[in-house]
């Protein structure tokens, strides 16, 4: 008896969606100026025309558990999207740490990950605080402290939805992914960004920043359309 073939993606397993995650991590909100997101916001040219404002985001996460294991990431999300009668949102710039992250994150929904390293660490004596490195190749991206504070209240993703578009090889990639948990209000103490790796964030002042703990989210398949 033959053991079944494991299908696989460039050299790793392939795991479609959906996917379950859970872990903690930071969701910092900002009203990004147009002429900056224009200039820095990686904005994929089927989208170059479409950008009308709106929430962008920063997100940085730990996630203990998914459907390949533990994994870091950063991600840019620059505003809202008026795209076919829809106002969506666009990952324009992401960083994970495995490459099974990476390999499957763009098969299943065409987002475009990126290999990085990241280093969460807390103070002992300061228990509210946490500074997150991401770097890729022993070259910084962002480094940044963030304190959060004492008060938790619970978050879900109906009172601030993201749902996705992305392209990939002439298909359209809509996603609208389910999150919740303990939030607590934060601000960012410290920051740093290499703009030849990651939009430059830090000259900007979030709207409102959260740390999250126990965090789920979950994404479904893509809804996949031709362009």
């Amino acid at each position: 008896m033959t053991e079944a073939a494991i299908d696989t993606i460039n050299g790793v397993i392939r795991y479609p969606a959906p996917w379950n995650l859970t872990g903690k991590g930071y969701i910092i909100l900002y009203r990004f100026p147009k002429d900056f997101t224009m200039a820095q916001g990686l904005i994929p040219t089927f989208l170059s025309t479409s950008f009308t404002g709106g929430l962008g985001a920063v997100m940085l996460v730990d996630y203990t558990e998914s459907n390949v294991g533990p994994y870091g990431e950063l991600l840019f999300i620059p505003g809202k999207f008026h795209f076919r009668g829809k106002k969506l949102h666009c990952i324009t710039k992401i960083y994970v740490s495995t490459r099974e992250s990476v390999e499957n994150g763009w098969e299943n929904w065409a987002i475009p990950k990126e290999l990085a390293d990241f280093r969460f660490t807390r103070p002992t004596n300061k228990k509210r605080r946490e500074k997150v490195v991401v770097t890729k190749d022993n070259e910084p991206i962002i480094d940044v402290v963030i304190q959060h504070g004492r008060l938790p209240f619970p978050i879900h993703t109906k009172l601030i939805p993201f749902p996705l578009l992305q392209e990939k090889d002439g298909k359209l990639y809509y996603t609208c992914f389910t999150g919740k948990g303990t939030a607590r209000f934060s601000r960012i103490e410290d920051i740093s960004v290499n703009p030849g790796l990651f939009p430059d964030i830090a000259p900007y002042r979030p709207l409102m920043a959260v740390r999250i703990d126990n965090f789920a989210i979950t994404f479904p398949p893509s809804h996949v359309t031709d362009m």
